[in-house]
């Protein structure tokens, strides 16, 4: 028999999901990419290398942010160029906007309904209209975040080679500042929330791969922890193998190496989870008063609580909001674009999305792009989720579920990686 679901609901852009199962166990489970492929690094190929940031933006909606700066962390590594102290700060802070209005959407608008039985996010709404109100404050704020820094909240306008463009208003710094004070009470009460939920007891150990720093909780810089290996990113990427197949319209990768306990080739996941395992202990302290109030014990391998990492991380960024706007109010920052000399050269951009990890690999060639990879969180974690899928149906009492709330469990478990196909389908 066959389980099969045509529409995904909540989620960033369009999937299905097929399950085979025969005498009762689960041969494959397979998700769907619903879209058409959009060929974004044949476009920027032979354009202008500054061109990257500004297309890239446009990749994603939900997360342009990340793109832009992603670009332009590449081709900095090209051209071997340090980017100012202080567009580093302004640029840390358009990231924790551009997570808390991403985590914002999808903990209250496409996650929480799954734990109340809830048919709509109209019914959640109506149940619980202060915490609508609470949520949508928080993404407001992280909105104005970007706005304030970035020109606009999507598609910036003010990051450039080395810097930003121009300095933010100082005045709405400093009200910015004002309503993440106001606001950090808000993110604690929504993540005592989220601690309270039932989740799904199911576990399935896989690899977790993230930026990781021993200086701060890594967003916007660092290596990458990959079990308990630390490697550049232009090694990780040398692990990882992309591939298709089929009418499968986005990539997929795996991790290979050559591990005694485990298969050569294997699926691995990134994101707020894969952050959590790897990077909790440089949480700042009301995100890690908040974990610890969850009690949970590490390595955590329930991807399920990929939704409780986001409702953490929220405090986390309010916090490091806080942080940051106390450096640079009143300060006289030193910003503005670095000139190159030669633009030739190969870089790997790496920058923590929302949904994990996202990857710009370049090489410049005389100002131009001679050849551009793009690896998105998404795209690396579906293997992954098709492989706790096909485990997940597995588990004591999956069996004894109806059709349609068998249906909802493998609804539930695809929206808690947060997968956004626009950019799987980059």
């Amino acid at each position: 028999m066959k389980i099969r679901i045509d529409h995904i609901a909540k989620i960033e852009g369009h999937a299905s999901f097929t399950a085979d199962i025969v005498k009762g166990d689960v041969k494959s489970a397979k998700i769907k990419i619903e879209e058409g492929a959009r060929l974004f690094e044949g476009i920027m190929r032979g354009r202008n290398d500054v061109e990257i940031p500004e297309l890239g933006s446009r990749i994603c909606g939900v997360c342009p942010v990340v793109h832009n700066l992603t670009g332009f962390r590449a081709l900095e590594n090209a051209f071997s160029i340090e980017p100012k102290e202080d567009a580093v700060l302004l640029r840390k802070l358009m990231m924790m906007g551009q997570l808390v209005n991403s985590h914002a959407l999808h903990l209250f608008f496409f996650s929480l309904s799954d734990f109340f039985g809830f048919k709509n996010d109209l019914e959640l709404i109506n149940e619980y209209p202060e915490k609508t109100h609470d949520a949508m404050k928080i993404r407001d704020v992280g909105n104005k975040l970007v706005e304030i820094i970035g020109g606009r909240t999507i598609h910036p306008l003010t990051p450039c080679i080395g810097g930003i463009r121009k300095a933010p208003d100082l005045e709405k710094l400093k009200l910015i500042f004002n309503e993440c004070k106001t606001v950090l009470p808000l993110t604690i009460k929504l993540g005592e929330l989220f601690i309270g939920l039932k989740y799904p007891d199911f576990q399935r150990k896989t690899s977790y791969v993230s930026l990781t720093s021993d200086k701060e909780y890594a967003i916007y810089e660092g290596d990458l922890k990959v079990d308990e290996k630390i490697l550049k990113p232009v090694e990780f990427l040398g692990k990882v193998k992309e591939f298709q197949s089929g009418d499968r319209v986005a990539k997929r990768t795996n991790i290979v190496e050559n591990l005694p306990e485990r298969q050569k080739e294997h699926s691995y996941m990134t994101g707020a989870l894969a952050r959590l395992n790897n990077n909790r202990e440089k949480l700042n302290s009301e995100a890690k008063k908040l974990l610890e109030k969850a009690n949970l014990n590490f390595p955590l391998y329930n991807p399920f609580y990929n939704i409780l990492g986001q409702a953490i991380e929220l405090v986390h960024c309010f916090e490091e909001s806080i942080k940051i706007l106390e450096q640079i109010i009143d300060k006289q920052m030193d910003l503005g674009e670095m000139v190159v000399e030669n633009r030739n050269g190969k870089g790997v951009g790496a920058i923590e999305a929302p949904r994990g990890t996202l990857f710009y690999d370049v090489k410049i060639k005389d100002g131009l792009v001679e050849n551009i990879n793009i690896i998105t969180p998404t795209a690396q974690n579906i293997a992954n989720l098709e492989d706790d899928l096909e485990e997940f149906e597995k588990i004591g009492g999956f069996k004894k579920l109806t059709l349609g709330e068998k249906k909802e469990k493998i609804k539930m478990l695809i929206r808690a990686y947060d997968p956004c196909v626009t950019c799987a389908v980059h």
